[in-house]
């Protein structure tokens, strides 16, 4: 739909707009009347919500935004819950039950002495406790003790302000995209409105704290059971591994083991040193004996010469076994017995010497003594022999320690690595646990910090009402009706499936358009000369349709038909009529017999029987008379097609049928199926007169010359007239 065509419908409807929304604003002005002053009162709080102090690490700008938009619809619905205003009423009734006398900061006069009558002084007493809380508590303990009381009635009356009904005027909202949070509060009492929103931002901080407590609360509760639980595990399982260890002589499995095959490969390696050395020393000590066997010394083990050698082999062993056992070590004692142990191997070693010397002495001549230095070296060399057996023999008892030990160690290397897994993996959940007991309640101190709503703008008392809402309600109101009415117009216009103007028409009906016949207001000039324009313009028309017919023998004949009786036939068929004869053309109307007493006849006009051009093959002549010839055009009206007997055999003598049709009506298949069939049996063409169109819609067909070219033509028009006269 154009924007010319709303325009259209709004100047066609004006009266219905301007009295529909008239109607309304008055009868809102009038049914407002008497209603009580409006006074509004406005706290405004800081949140910290978006940009406030967060000890959360929020990097994302669009989840920050996100959480920023979802922390202040949460506080809204807070103070939007159903529970915490039915809290407040319960908090501003034990507000007004407190007072000892009438305050006029408190309440006004009217709803004091209400609540005077209504509660008697005994269930005053009752519930007035020693805090605005407690009394608020007996009031709800009150309230909910039974279904029916007087707490209840005050509650829920719509004329004092402690319903839900009241407090619908509680208006909260986000100032722009700050951290602020404006609340404010509309009543008939400038002093209660302040006190309302006291007690409201009471509540709401106090909600909003327990709600962002109980969140961080129950998640810390979680955290701290199952840090103490894993850390119980952690602990069982390091005792578990302490005892293993104990029980098995274990400091470090893994350095033990290692230090077990090390010390054991070692000693075999001493080992094999020793036994090299020692066949070293037992084959000098063999050549040596031969030697001195040779120079004539039969024995060199005499009993003193075996006592002091058995002797040395001891001392000998002793010292090996200090040296051995605490070879690295600084002791004082150790020492001093080593340093003694060796004088005295020295001191057996002389006396070994001595005593072989005195052997052979006593034995043989001084032809067959040996020299001193075999003699030594026999004893030093049996000293040595002795040295090596003794560490040889210490050497295989620490390598069978050694692998006592080894083999002790392995057997229990997997037990102790499944119990240090055991133990790692409990380090790991308590560590695990631990941190997040740090987060929650790292998010805990942010929750308690971001909680704290901050009043800035405390709720102050109204000086005055606000402007008054009557008249704003009575235009807003006519608005709204004026705009449901213009929808309604538009609506209908959209949903007609009339065919309303002559462009509709020539698309739904799918014939040419011949002209109009604009609906008339005989009151109206202009609608008047637009009939008249249109009157002209369908004279015009026909002229031009007459000079398209090839033969110009007999008159031209029109046939003006219709689906339905109504649409406009007779007022076309006198119309054009009218206007040729104006033109001096000849002209004859014929109209149906059915339509006398309806149309008065004149010499232009006559009736026709319309059975007669049915039961035989009539034409123009028998209907018309024989002085049909004279006329140059003929209008026959047809009765309604869809309602009435027609003559058919006159509809193959017709030069050119118009079909009318009214513009506020809509085209039916019936019609498109007749006329269908009257295509088929006619050879004129077949165009729409369009009847009962609005003026403007007419428009598309009619020409109106605007007033001031009017005005020209008739000055240019005036002189010549009078030289005409």
């Amino acid at each position: 739909m154009k924007l010319t065509e709303i325009f259209r419908l709004i100047s066609r409807n004006w009266f219905l707009l301007i009295a529909v929304t008239s109607v309304t604003m008055a009868s809102i002005y009038f049914f407002t009347e008497g209603q009580d002053d409006q006074y509004t009162s406005d706290t405004t709080i800081y949140t910290g919500i978006a940009t406030g102090y967060n000890l959360g690490n929020v990097t994302e700008s669009t989840a920050q935004y996100k959480a920023a938009n979802n922390a202040f619809a949460n506080l809204i619905s807070i103070i939007d819950s159903r529970d915490i205003r039915k809290e407040l009423g319960f908090r501003l009734l034990a507000s007004h039950l407190m007072l000892k006398s009438y305050d006029a900061s408190i309440l006004k006069e009217s709803t004091y002495n209400t609540l005077q009558e209504q509660i008697p002084a005994s269930l005053k007493a009752k519930l007035v406790g020693a805090s605005l809380e407690e009394t608020a508590k007996n009031l709800s303990n009150y309230y909910h003790a039974s279904k029916s009381n007087v707490i209840r009635d005050i509650i829920h009356s719509s004329d004092l302000a402690y319903s839900e009904r009241a407090f619908k005027s509680i208006l909260a909202r986000r100032i722009g995209e700050s951290d602020l949070l404006q609340i404010s509060f509309t009543s008939n009492d400038a002093a209660n409105s302040k006190n309302t929103l006291d007690l409201l931002t009471e509540l709401v901080i106090r909600d909003h704290k327990k709600l962002f407590t109980a969140q961080s609360e129950s998640v810390v509760d979680y955290f701290e059971k199952a840090t103490e639980a894993s850390f119980q595990k952690l602990k069982q399982a390091e005792e578990n591994l302490l005892s293993f260890q104990k029980s098995n002589n274990i400091i470090d499995f893994n350095s033990q083991v290692g230090s077990t095959a090390t010390e054991k490969n070692n000693l075999m390696g001493k080992y094999n040193d020793l036994e090299i050395d020692y066949a070293g020393a037992l084959s000098t000590l063999n050549s040596l004996e031969q030697n001195l066997k040779d120079r004539g010394i039969p024995n060199l083990y005499s009993q003193e010469v075996l006592q002091l050698k058995n002797k040395l082999s001891k001392i000998t062993t002793e010292i090996v076994q200090l040296e051995l056992l605490n070879k690295g070590k600084s002791n004082t004692a150790q020492e001093s017995r080593m340093a003694a142990l060796k004088q005295e191997a020295d001191e057996l070693s002389k006396k070994m010497l001595g005593s072989v010397d005195k052997h052979y002495s006593n034995t043989h001549t001084i032809q067959g003594l040996p020299t001193a230095a075999m003699l030594t070296d026999w004893v030093k060399t049996t000293f040595l022999i002795e040295e090596l057996k003794s560490k040889m023999s210490l050497i295989n008892k620490q390598q069978a320690m050694y692998a006592r030990e080894y083999e002790k160690l392995m057997p229990l290397g997997a037990e102790n690595k499944m119990i240090i897994r055991e133990v790692d993996m409990a380090e790991q959940e308590y560590l695990a646990q631990l941190d997040g007991l740090k987060q929650s309640k790292l998010n805990q101190q942010n929750f308690e910090i971001i909680s704290q709503l901050k009043v800035i703008d405390p709720p102050y008392l109204p000086g005055g009402p606000i402007t008054s809402l009557r008249i704003v309600i009575t235009i807003l109101g006519g608005i709204a009706v004026m705009l449901l009415t213009l929808g309604f117009i538009l609506t209908r216009a959209f949903l007609d499936q009339s065919l309303r103007k002559p462009s509709v028409a020539a698309k739904k009906i799918q014939y040419p358009i011949f002209g109009v016949l604009p609906e008339t207001d005989a009151s109206t000039p202009k609608q008047l000369q637009l009939a008249q324009n249109a009157e002209d313009q369908l004279a015009r028309q026909l002229i031009l349709k007459m000079r398209q017919k090839n033969s110009t023998a007999g008159p031209f004949v029109v046939g003006v038909l219709s689906s339905m009786s109504g649409e406009g036939k007779t007022a076309l068929c006198h119309t054009l009529a009218s206007s040729l004869y104006a033109m001096g053309i000849e002209t004859q109307v014929l109209y149906p017999e059915n339509h006398k007493g309806q149309t008065v006849a004149d010499v232009h006009s006559s009736f026709y029987a319309p059975l007669h051009g049915v039961l035989t093959d009539a034409n123009i002549a028998d209907l018309a008379g024989v002085g049909y010839l004279n006329n140059m055009v003929i209008l026959v009206e047809f009765p309604a097609l869809l309602e009435d007997t027609y003559p058919v055999s006159l509809l193959k003598h017709l030069d050119l049928v118009l079909l009318t049709v009214r513009s506020n009506r809509t085209w039916q298949q019936a019609d498109k199926i007749m006329f269908e069939n009257i295509q088929k049996v006619t050879t004129a063409p077949i165009e729409t007169v369009l009847s009962a169109v609005q003026s403007d819609d007419a428009k598309e067909m009619v020409v109106v010359r605007p007033k001031h070219v009017a005005q020209e033509q008739k000055a240019l028009q005036a002189p010549k007239a009078l030289t005409t006269a």
